[in-house]
C-alpha cells in the first residue's frame, strides 16, 4: 500500500510504437518542433520524449512539488502548483503562445477541469490543440463492481482515490464541445488489450485531440453509445 505521507508521483515509460498506450498516442499526436505546455507531467516522461525525439519546447505545470522538482531537468520549464490557480495561468500565459496543450489522466484530478479547459483555450496558437486522455468510469471492472456493490479506491488506475471527477465516453465528448472545442481525433485504450472492440465497454481510457470549435472545420460523428 502507498505510503499516505509519501506523494504520488505518476509516469513511467512508454514505446511511441504502442497503439493502446495513451502517453504514445498523445505524443505521437504532437507535430515536431511544437511549443508545449503540459499539465500534470508527473516524472516527465512524456515532456521529454516530445524534447529529444522531437525536438519540441516544452513547459511543465505539476502540482506536486516533488514530481516537479523530479521532472525540471527533463523540461525547458517547469511551473509549480495547479492550473486552476490564477498565478499559474499568468506565468503560463507568459510563455504562451502554444502549438500542443497536454491534459494526460489529469482533468480527471481537478476541481472544475471543465473551467480550466476554458482557460487554456486562450493559450493556444492559431493551429493550436490540446490533447487528452480520461479513464472511462464506464469500464466493464466498474460496471461488474458496482453490480455487486462495490466502489473501491485503489491507488492508481481506474479507481485512483485522487480522482474529483468521473468521466465516459458521453460525458468526455460533452464536455468537450460544451467547453468551445470541436473533435478532430480520438482513439481507445483497451483493457483487457486484445478486446479491441465494444470501446465504452472495455475502453480504459478515452483520448482525444481537441481544436477550439471556430478553427476547424472537422467535427467526427458523436453518435451517443
Amino acid at each position: 500500500m502507498t505510503d499516505s505521507r509519501s506523494p504520488r508521483i505518476y509516469g513511467g515509460s512508454f514505446n511511441p510504437n504502442d497503439r493502446n498506450n495513451p502517453r504514445a498516442l498523445i505524443a505521437n499526436w504532437v507535430k515536431p518542433h511544437s511549443r508545449v505546455l503540459e499539465i500534470g507531467p508527473g516524472d516527465g516522461v512524456i515532456g521529454a520524449y516530445l524534447r529529444s525525439e522531437k525536438g519540441c519546447f516544452v513547459v511543465g505545470v505539476e502540482v506536486v512539488p516533488e514530481a516537479a522538482a523530479l521532472a525540471a531537468a527533463r523540461f525547458d520549464a517547469m511551473l509549480v502548483g495547479s492550473i486552476e490557480d490564477d498565478a499559474i495561468i499568468a506565468r503560463a500565459t507568459e510563455l504562451a503562445p502554444y502549438d500542443a496543450i497536454i491534459f494526460a489522466d489529469v482533468l480527471e484530478h481537478l476541481i472544475d477541469p471543465w473551467a480550466a479547459l476554458r482557460r487554456v483555450r486562450t493559450l493556444l496558437s492559431t493551429h493550436g490543440y490540446v490533447l487528452t486522455s480520461i479513464p472511462n468510469i464506464a469500464h466493464w471492472t466498474a460496471r461488474l463492481n458496482l453490480l455487486i456493490g462495490r466502489f473501491d479506491y485503489t491507488d492508481g488506475y481506474l479507481m485512483d482515490r485522487t480522482h474529483l471527477r468521473w468521466f465516459t465516453w458521453k460525458s468526455a465528448r460533452a464536455m468537450a464541445t460544451t467547453c468551445g472545442f470541436t473533435i478532430v481525433d480520438e482513439a481507445t485504450v483497451f483493457k483487457p488489450h486484445f478486446a479491441r472492440f465494444w470501446r465504452t465497454l472495455n475502453g480504459f481510457q478515452m483520448v482525444m485531440s481537441l481544436m477550439p470549435a471556430e478553427d476547424v472545420s472537422l467535427q467526427v460523428n458523436q453518435v451517443d453509445e
